[in-house]
């Protein structure tokens, strides 16, 4: 019998990164089993058909709450009324659409990304929507490769995910980075396996997206440079202390210092419209050739191949770095959160990414002209790799399957 999960992710946003977690998940689970029927499940819907018809009116409801949001919490203050305020508008606006497409499913997978925070982005509250319908109908859940962001004994939004986490539909959780948070802190159902595995990205190799003639262009000299753009408000976003004028001043330094060694750069994002719109101010107050700013990719493939046409990076979204390591091109990057500090470590790339503290352009500029750097562990990303196909195959061979066949 045929089994049909539904995949969990972000795929109508504008971070191609997002993409990327979800096509290596459905690549792995359909390497795995190819009979598989897989379903998206889009975690904020943006396409039209969703906001059509009556559904219209949902999406309505939930724009005047967004709008009326800081005057209702003027009056009624404090972090339970936040929590519930925020919780009705997500239910509002996409409740009914996580009941719609869990229906009828036989597993679902999260496909990997920073699902378990509270912190920012609300994705806590799309968690509890998404697995509270699943419980519902007990539907075995994987939380595959998910980012674990920090923990609260007093935040409501935390020990409200901490609940759902806790369901016993939610068989499996695996974290690519903070597992000792993971197992310490949420979970407390002795019955849900955790480990720590790779990010799902680890096998862009193998799902043949590099387009061959990129990295074997007959005419290709020199060392060709990518600069990757982010938001420079991300830094304090995530709780650093260096300002958004700092990170510009970066950026700025960086690029003069290129520019005097003569370099082959090139500026390019992941796709969101706040980093390209950066990248193109830099590229007017620098004086930038116009094909020195990438126009943002719109599709995984083309993000990929855009890294894959470099020699060598300069790392900003976390998953621009992880794309090069994947593809074995050397790459530079810098820490503005904890998940990369955790992608760092456990990869053994801590001594070519760099904090807030050391920002050093000279030296970054250095590096990534000299391109030079040591050769990652290989075994290192292997061992990563095979635990999260390991994690994923088990899930769909002893939940999945157990399920199925025992509803024949």
């Amino acid at each position: 019998m045929r089994r049909t999960i539904g995949v969990v992710g972000l795929t109508t946003n504008e971070n191609v990164g997002d993409y990327l977690l979800v096509e290596a998940s459905k690549y792995l689970l359909r390497t795995h089993d190819p009979d598989t029927v897989l379903v998206d499940i889009d975690v904020d819907p943006r396409n039209k058909q969703v906001r059509s018809g009556r559904r219209r009116l949902n999406f309505r409801v939930a724009e005047i709450m967004k709008a009326f949001e800081r005057p209702v919490l003027s009056v009624f203050r404090g972090p339970r009324m936040t929590y519930y305020y925020n919780t009705m508008y997500w239910r509002t606006k996409l409740g009914w659409y996580f009941k719609q497409r869990v229906k009828n499913l036989d597993a679902i997978v999260f496909a990997g990304g920073g699902f378990i925070k509270f912190k920012t982005q609300g994705l806590n509250y799309l968690d509890e929507l998404i697995l509270k319908a699943a419980h519902k109908q007990n539907i075995p859940v994987m939380m595959n490769a998910v980012g674990v962001e920090g923990y609260s004994e007093t935040d409501i939004r935390c020990q409200r995910l901490k609940r759902v986490l806790n369901y016993d539909n939610v068989k499996v959780i695996t974290t690519r980075d903070d597992v000792d948070t993971l197992q310490g802190h949420y979970i407390t159902n002795p019955n849900t396996v955790t480990e720590r595995v790779g990010d799902p990205v680890f096998w862009l190799r193998e799902m043949e997206i590099v387009d061959e003639n990129v990295t074997k262009e007959a005419d290709r000299t020199g060392n060709r440079i990518g600069i990757n753009l982010i938001n420079p408000n991300n830094f304090s976003v995530y709780g650093s202390s260096i300002s958004r004028a700092s990170v510009v001043n970066f950026y700025r330094n960086l690029i003069a210092e290129l520019q005097r060694r003569d370099a082959d750069f090139y500026l390019f994002s992941n796709g969101m419209k706040v980093d390209q719109t950066f990248g193109r101010n830099l590229a007017v107050t620098m004086n930038l050739r116009k094909d020195q700013l990438i126009n943002k990719p719109r599709t995984s493939r083309e993000f990929v191949n855009l890294v894959a046409g470099f020699d060598i990076i300069l790392s900003a979204r976390m998953h621009a770095g992880i794309t090069a390591y994947a593809l074995d091109i050397p790459v530079v990057g810098l820490i503005w959160g904890e998940k990369l500090q955790f992608l760092t470590k456990i990869t053994g790339l801590r001594d070519r990414y760099f904090d807030e503290h050391e920002l050093d352009f000279k030296k970054i500029a250095g590096l990534l002209m000299n391109n030079d750097l040591p050769e990652p562990d290989l075994e290192r990303r292997a061992e990563l790799r095979n635990r999260t196909q390991r994690q994923l195959a088990d899930f769909v061979d002893e939940v999945v399957k157990g399920k199925t066949s025992s509803t024949n």
